[in-house]
């Protein structure tokens, strides 16, 4: 369980004063202007502009045109540096590894985004917990309530205890966003992520592509508690869909194993069972960036005919990917997803915009001959 204290970013901007004609058309607009005009109070236009209060249709149609018709542009930034009270927003995610470092990704985006929003007050408090341990997850969970911030990013990755934690956080009154999986909460702010159904059925189109002849096909999940990770079971979902909808060819049997642990012995254990059990598989679809164990056990084995399909760009599968081991790597883009989830909250708490209920990230199939665009 590991907590970070808040960071936060200020930026002091002098600004010069320089020669300029004004116009009608430049001045600036004041909320006085507009209740003057609409005839009634400001704390009504105030209500209006921020859509809190109790206001009457009509009246709050007219302010409405009225805004409309003068341009009316709140002066965000200075509202912001006026206030008191810095935007706090919790991020809720897995721990990132020397080895798997995908999880340190979301955070450098949301960090990028702090960084172009720097003229604001915005806290960004980290709660990293172990994703194969559900109890680090709730005890994580817990504090993020007990620190009380604005709003919460966070990764759904035990799919019912996230679904308890975001009805603690609707009860408690703070907004949530989340990333990389959708668990279609009610009272998200926004999902930001891939389409797990889709991202499964292109893995199978790139299997289709590479596989010859008739043969079975394997779907790995190495994930403990597989029924409680929502977008594994979509992926392979979309993975199995596609066949059955794929006309004019034969459909393999696909075989679907989880494993439990992310240990190389368990792992090469229980592909050296199923390659005896089933001697004529093609393909592998690994739904998660855990595929170069299965890549290590296809390379050591000397297994040139298998295609190997998962995910993410992290150093291990990039090894395995540029001795062809690993035929396609689709990517979700967790800096994007990072990024993406904090302009979210910025623009609901400071803009007063509502974001997309879903901002889907493409699916990006990354090969060896490609990789170079995408390494920093």
């Amino acid at each position: 369980m590991r907590t970070r204290n808040y960071k936060i970013f200020f930026t002091f901007v002098l600004l010069l004063p320089e020669k300029r004609e004004f116009t009608s058309s430049n001045l600036k607009i004041r909320i006085k202007d507009i209740a003057d005009r609409a005839g009634v109070s400001t704390g009504t236009v105030d209500r209006v502009i921020h859509d809190r209060g109790e206001v009457s249709s009509r009246t709050r149609k007219k302010v409405m045109d009225i805004l409309k018709e003068m341009k009316y542009e709140p002066d965000v930034l200075a509202s912001s540096l006026a206030s008191k009270h810095p935007l706090k927003v919790a991020v809720l995610v897995p721990y990132h590894t020397p080895e798997n470092w995908f999880w340190k990704e979301p955070l450098t985006g949301i960090y990028e985004a702090c960084s172009e929003l720097n003229h604001f007050r915005i806290e960004i408090k980290e709660f990293l917990y172990d994703q194969f341990v559900k109890n680090e997850f709730i005890e994580n969970a817990k504090l993020v309530l007990l620190d009380n911030p604005d709003a919460v990013i966070a990764a759904p990755v035990f799919h019912l205890e996230t679904k308890d934690f975001f009805d603690k956080c609707k009860k408690n009154g703070i907004p949530f966003v989340s990333v990389n999986d959708n668990i279609r909460h009610p009272e998200q702010i926004s999902y930001v992520g891939q389409d797990p159904v889709r991202s499964g059925s292109v893995a199978a189109q790139l299997m289709k592509m590479g596989i010859q002849g008739e043969g079975s096909l394997l779907v790995i999940s190495i994930a403990r508690d597989k029924d409680n990770y929502n977008h594994i079971l979509y992926r392979e979902k979309g993975f199995r869909q596609y066949w059955e909808n794929s006309n004019g060819s034969p459909r393999p049997e696909i075989i679907s194993r989880s494993m439990s642990k992310e240990t190389y012995t368990y792992i090469k254990r229980v592909l050296a069972e199923l390659f005896d059990k089933h001697e004529d598989i093609r393909g592998i679809f690994v739904t998660n960036s855990r595929v170069y164990q299965v890549a290590k056990f296809l390379f050591n084995t000397g297994r040139k005919d298998i295609r190997l399909v998962g995910y993410d760009l992290i150093n291990p599968n990039v090894k395995y990917l540029n001795n062809d081991t690993i035929d396609f790597l689709i990517s979700q883009k967790p800096r994007e997803q990072g990024y993406k989830a904090l302009m979210s909250i910025f623009n609901a708490f400071k803009l007063n915009k509502k974001p997309s209920p879903e901002q889907l990230i493409p699916i990006d199939i990354i090969c060896k001959e490609n990789l170079c665009c995408y390494q920093v």
